[in-house]
């Protein structure tokens, strides 16, 4: 079989993560077996094994990409933004990458994946590592800027920040009354009275 370019490599990859998704969020991580994923992708288990040796491999790159589109997130945002307007920003972004329930079930699923799998909570430990890095130093540089108080804890405060904007996600899973797209107003508001910003207002958006 003639070799495939990298460029065409990599497109394969990431249609196959597409389908695994897809496969996941609809039947869960234990009850979609590899020959569930061949079939949905009419491809050879041999075939398959070329990209993904199991299905660990497969949610660690799915975990590995999520960390790539959040970093792209966080790039496209200059940091000179008010701190306000900046969280804004980030919560919107984040929820717009969100277009369907799939990827909120997969979510779900991962992180509670990583509870009980040293794989899977080593690949979410490194992505979570990354982006509350990038989130304590856009705190840091908010302190410089005198829009936080002070005394908060950088790190401190991204972790919770991360930690708060990600239990919105079970909660509307079991909980239908509750829309996490609805209450992201809801999150900047509370997060910037509670960092102590000097115009949580300043955001743009409704209260």
């Amino acid at each position: 079989m003639p070799r495939q370019s990298p460029d065409r490599h990599e497109a394969r990859r990431e249609q196959i993560l597409g389908v695994c998704q897809q496969c996941f969020a609809a039947k869960g991580f234990h009850q979609t077996s590899m020959r569930d994923i061949c079939a949905a992708l009419e491809m050879s288990p041999g075939a398959l094994y070329r990209y993904f040796d199991s299905k660990e491999s497969i949610i660690a790159a799915m975990i590995d990409a999520d960390r790539a589109k959040m970093e792209k997130i966080f790039a496209a945002i200059p940091f000179e933004t008010p701190f306000p307007k900046l969280v804004d920003q980030l919560v919107t972004s984040t929820l717009e990458s969100f277009v369907n329930d799939e990827p909120i079930a997969l979510f779900n699923q991962i992180n509670a994946e990583g509870t009980v799998n040293p794989k899977i909570a080593e690949a979410l430990k490194i992505h979570y590592g990354v982006m509350t890095d990038r989130m304590e130093l856009l705190i840091r540089r908010a302190q410089e800027r005198k829009e936080i108080d002070p005394d908060v804890k950088p790190r401190d405060a991204a972790v919770f920040m991360m930690a708060t904007f990600d239990g919105l996600c079970p909660r509307s899973a079991f909980d239908p009354s509750v829309n996490w797209r609805k209450m992201a107003r809801v999150f900047t508001n509370l997060m910037l009275k509670a960092l102590g910003s000097v115009n949580p207002k300043s955001s743009g958006g409704k209260p």
